[in-house]
């Protein structure tokens, strides 16, 4: 499945995700400490299938970012008409340079595709990001157990991300970046097409920012 990545085939990357990617899940997820908050910011937002979830929130001001110009003009294609919506090419670290904050940011899914090293990086760099009272929520896909099912099995290997944590592992890592943790789930997750089907597991963190530290 090598060749099919958000950058070479974004339309057919949805679909992937919306077919066998839990991607509903990730949605519903994404959205779970959400709770008004006025400028959201999505963190490797791809080709925006998780950004469309926060389109039915009139209110916010949205911004995803993400390095890869071919997914993110597939993004701007399918959301980037709505006038509270924003898609940007921009690194995490410099657009922590320009001073802007915001109330809501999230990590979907990322972390799994780079290194610890690069992975502390960015969580240093978010933290520039964060307004006051700002809410910071961290959701990846866990690394397989040995005891996974067949099913669990083929759905990571056609999922991508070389660097899948634990989540006793992923929350060391925040931890090491001097945040702390306010919430810790472990969700199992299923395929829109099989919502009764079981395929995978996400650590979701809220990160205690702030006042909350």
């Amino acid at each position: 499945m090598s060749f099919l990545s958000q950058s070479n085939f974004p339309r057919l990357w949805l679909l992937f995700h919306r077919l066998v990617g839990a991607n509903a899940d990730k949605c519903r997820l994404a959205t779970m400490y959400y709770k008004g908050q006025k400028k959201v910011l999505e963190i490797g937002c791809s080709v925006g299938n998780v950004s469309q979830i926060f389109s039915k929130f009139k209110q916010i001001e949205f911004t995803g970012i993400d390095i890869d110009n071919n997914a993110l003009g597939y993004a701007k294609k399918r959301l980037g008409t709505l006038p509270n919506f924003k898609f940007v090419n921009i690194a995490l670290s410099d657009l922590a340079k320009t001073g802007e904050k915001f109330d809501y940011v999230l990590f979907a899914n990322i972390l799994h595709h780079v290194d610890d090293k690069t992975a502390l990086i960015l969580l240093k760099d978010v933290q520039l990001l964060l307004s006051d009272g700002a809410t910071l929520i961290i959701m990846d896909s866990e690394k397989i157990n040995d005891d996974y099912n067949l099913i669990f099995k083929l759905w990571y290997k056609l999922e991508k991300g070389k660097f899948r944590r634990h989540k006793h592992e992923l929350v060391n890592l925040i931890i090491s970046t001097g945040l702390s943790i306010k919430k810790c789930s472990d969700v199992p997750v299923s395929p829109d097409s099989l919502p009764f089907l079981k395929v995978g597991r996400i650590t979701l963190i809220e990160v205690a920012v702030s006042q909350d530290l």
